[in-house]
């Protein structure tokens, strides 16, 4: 995997809408935020054959998003999380045991 790959790819995200998402053969991730598309894509489809050579996945559509950080205030201090980005892939085929129980 090209080094540049490991770096757009952050993390999963799961929460209670992506797991229900993932039945539908969409996934979440937060993705670095100067990463497009098809850079995405790209770097999912080499992630999905290191995992998973026998796995015939197809990677469909890559919707992306941007996440602002919201200023949160406690007493007196307030901090501000990075700004941030995650993606949506809808993979057809078979599903990623990657995120199943």
């Amino acid at each position: 995997m090209n080094k540049r790959h490991s770096q757009i790819i952050l993390r999963p995200m799961i929460t209670e809408k992506s797991a229900m998402q993932m039945e539908l053969g969409q996934y979440t991730f937060e993705v670095a935020k100067d990463a497009n598309k098809v850079e995405i894509a790209q770097a999912l489809e080499a992630m999905l054959k290191e995992l998973y050579p026998k796995n015939k996945s197809v990677i469909e559509s890559v919707n992306t998003s941007a996440i602002r950080g919201r200023f949160r205030r406690s007493k007196r201090n307030g901090r501000a999380p990075k700004d941030s980005k995650k993606a949506i892939v809808t993979i057809s085929g078979e599903p990623l045991e990657l995120f199943s129980a």
